[in-house]
């Protein structure tokens, strides 16, 4: 029997179907209409689900982003990254679509969960993806980190500068303002000429282009101050960086000042991909 993943990124829609081993048999990926509302993303969630499905598929686990009631399927609340996101009956519609068991969960801890696979045993592991925004999600003694309201260990969500830039939340100085890709963009487009990607950011910084680096310099200083708040607070064995930014990891190990307890996603972008069909 096979499953379909699916993970639904503010930039992308991942997904693939997987046999009984859990190796990949077919991917998909596709721009998320992060702006055009609920049922245009349904609409574009359903065709990569048809892409993949099988005669054989058994379940349609599902990766979102946003606070996520696993329980009900719902998205309780989503920022404007996913326009109309809130309130989403996620499994209900899929599941009035494909008649077929699905399961929802919040896009960092299905990210962690698919990473968790490199780490047997482990009790203590926090995951950082840093993407369209930045996500987080923690295990503690070996339980997910929830919250009453389904956005506890947001760490993209935590304080970062008091009184900082506003963020879509409706909080200021929140971590993804500064650790974002989006908001890594932002910062260079006023600085540097051309760039439209943040790779772009990274190759100028290698090329040793001044701006790049006072850039990447202070994005350095900034996650430093996150990763010392994460080990404070929860002193993880291991903390897991993710998401399309992560694979510049030459880049962020060096602008890390304490790499022993860092380590990269193992299954790079399709982390939350393989979390979501994790059961």
């Amino acid at each position: 029997m096979t499953k379909v993943g699916i993970d639904i990124g503010g930039t992308t829609i991942k997904g693939a179907c997987f046999d009984e081993k859990n190796q990949i048999l077919k991917e998909y990926t596709v721009a998320t209409p992060a702006r055009a509302g609920r049922s245009v993303m349904f609409g574009t969630i359903s065709y990569a689900v048809e892409y993949l499905l099988r005669e054989d598929t058994a379940l349609l686990g599902v990766s979102s982003a946003g606070n996520i009631d696993p329980f009900r399927g719902v998205c309780v609340y989503a920022t404007d990254n996913l326009l109309g996101w809130t309130g989403a009956d996620i499994k209900g519609e899929l599941e009035r679509r494909f008649h077929l068991p699905v399961q929802v969960e919040n896009d960092a801890i299905c990210a962690l969960k698919g990473e968790l696979t490199f780490y047997p045993g482990a009790k203590d592991v926090t995951m950082l993806t840093f993407g369209t925004g930045l996500g987080g999600a923690s295990l503690v003694n070996g339980e997910i980190v929830r919250g009453r309201k389904f956005d506890g260990a947001r760490w993209g969500h935590v304080v970062l500068v008091p009184g900082g830039l506003k963020c879509n939340c409706g909080k200021r100085g929140c971590a993804e303002n500064y650790l974002s890709a989006t908001a890594l963009l932002k910062f260079a487009q006023k600085k540097i000429l051309g760039v439209s990607e943040c790779k772009q950011i990274f190759d100028r910084f290698e090329a040793g282009e001044r701006e790049a680096k006072d850039i990447l310099t202070r994005f350095g200083e900034q996650l430093n101050v996150l990763l010392g708040n994460v080990r404070t607070v929860l002193g993880p064995e291991v903390i897991i960086l993710g998401g399309g930014m992560a694979a510049s990891k030459e880049i962020f190990l060096r602008l890390i000042e304490d790499t022993r307890d860092i380590r990269f996603a193992k299954y790079g972008p399709l982390s939350g991909v393989y979390g979501a069909i994790a059961e």
